[in-house]
């Protein structure tokens, strides 16, 4: 399949609307960011193109999260400028999304070059990636509609002062990789289509590529049929080296789960889907269990988990849970790689090493916010023996706690984790402020 559009001329695209004072709308004045000199630069030939009634609109996800988004898309030294607004009536209302480009004149000075009309209501993301030999970059952008889960994506070349369409599709999930280890990123998108008739939905994921300036998809692979939203997706390694996809869902229950997306056998896999019986049960967890590279060796773990000991039989609100990482292994495997309490409001994770295995179990100090790690002796509302707790705090107050007898495991912005040990020397079970860190991870 190819997916082409025909170059849009630099003279029908350009827009100029006379000179206007600098001034600008965005969505909240009171949370727009401010400008640097060279935003404010861009922002003024912005304004002289097209003048002054116009809203900023800012991408909802990805990497670059401005209005403006400057990077290098032709083969020249100098930079070029993407800034994406909304024209607005008189009365405030929208007139339409769209993108400029803006580059440097022989002067030095950032002028207009070309406008084209945006393909929804929003920006969801911009991506900037080369996608073929020389050297060409390509400009992603994906725009949301007011309603629909999946948006449009629009695949732009900038060739000879023509910034040219080569590509369109629509998508759920949208990342780009080197997944085929050919040295040249790829598009993966995955679709969900809702089927009037039965009313159930199916989702594939496909690969797009540049090949002889045209985008080409492939066929597609299934995802799994019991999802109803796509919450995150990550970029990560998988054990063996290659790139893979790790796409986080709602399931119909209001579970996460996890499926991953990798090339294998000149085509995409997806091994959730494949043997889904086996799998799925391995990887669905509560909501706010989402994966990531706790340990941050490339690789991403996927989070299950069950209830801590002693609260087997408590009612699902006051359960303590167990948390355990995984890692996709080929053939069709997930091997636990750490197990731990996972304390999700304060970003951290505390994985239990061996000796505590079936041993400890953790419960919350009501008065300070604590997590408090005990010696299991079978009853978790009986007397335990504390090991120790762990505090999160701000790092004008660390001091009062290390004066208590804290110490220190991790220093992270205006956060500290401090851990208060037990002092009892006959308890095996006790450990070292080295152990406490070696086991120690914060979790973004």
């Amino acid at each position: 399949m190819t997916l082409k559009k025909a170059a849009l001329p630099l003279a029908a695209a350009l827009v100029m609307t006379g000179c206007s004072p600098v001034s600008f709308n965005v969505d909240n004045m009171l949370t727009a960011p401010k400008l640097t000199e060279e935003q404010s630069e861009i922002h003024e030939a912005l304004i002289s193109a097209v003048g002054n009634n116009i809203k900023l609109k800012y991408p909802r996800n990805g990497a670059n999260r401005s209005a403006y988004v400057i990077a290098n898309i032709d083969d020249e030294e100098s930079e070029e400028a993407l800034v994406f607004y909304e024209y607005t009536s008189t009365s405030g209302e929208s007139e339409g999304l769209r993108m400029n480009l803006l580059d440097k004149n022989s002067d030095g000075d950032w002028v207009s070059v070309t406008e084209l009309a945006g393909a929804g209501t929003d920006v969801d993301q911009v991506i900037i990636t080369p996608m073929g030999s020389g050297n060409q970059i390509d400009v992603l952008v994906g725009y949301q509609g007011i309603s629909g889960e999946d948006k449009t994506l629009e695949i732009y070349s900038y060739n000879d002062g023509e910034l040219i369409g080569i590509g369109t599709d629509t998508y759920s999930v949208l990342e780009t990789l080197d997944i085929n280890s050919d040295g040249y990123n790829e598009i993966i998108t995955i679709q969900r289509t809702l089927n009037q008739d039965t009313g159930l939905v199916n989702a594939q994921a496909a690969l797009l590529e540049l090949s002889r300036g045209e985008i080409t998809k492939s066929d597609g692979i299934s995802m799994c049929g019991n999802v109803t939203s796509y919450v995150s997706s990550r970029v990560g390694l998988l054990p063996d080296g290659r790139q893979a996809i790790y796409i986080d869902a709602l399931n119909a229950s209001g579970e996460l789960q996890t499926e991953i997306v990798y090339y294998r056998y000149s085509a995409l896999q997806n091994p959730m889907q494949q043997r889904s019986e086996k799998l799925l049960p391995m990887c669905t967890r509560p909501t706010g269990y989402y994966s990531t590279d706790i340990d941050d060796d490339g690789v991403i773990e996927i989070p299950s988990t069950r209830p801590m000991l002693g609260y087997e039989n408590a009612v699902a609100e006051e359960q303590l849970l167990m948390t355990s990482w995984s890692v996709y292994k080929d053939f069709y495997n997930l091997e636990t790689e750490y197990s731990g309490y996972y304390a999700i409001s304060d970003g951290y994770a505390m994985m239990f090493p061996g000796r505590w295995a079936d041993r400890v179990t953790v419960k919350n100090d009501p008065d300070t916010g604590e997590a408090v790690f005990y010696k299991y002796g079978g009853d978790i509302n009986s007397d335990m023996t504390e090991l120790m707790r762990i505090a999160v705090v701000s790092k004008q107050d660390s001091e009062d706690y290390q004066a208590e007898d804290y110490e220190l495991i991790l220093s992270k912005g205006q956060l500290e984790y401090l851990v208060k040990l037990s002092t009892d020397k006959q308890e095996q079970l006790v450990l070292t402020i080295d152990e406490v860190r070696n086991n120690f991870y914060t979790v973004e």
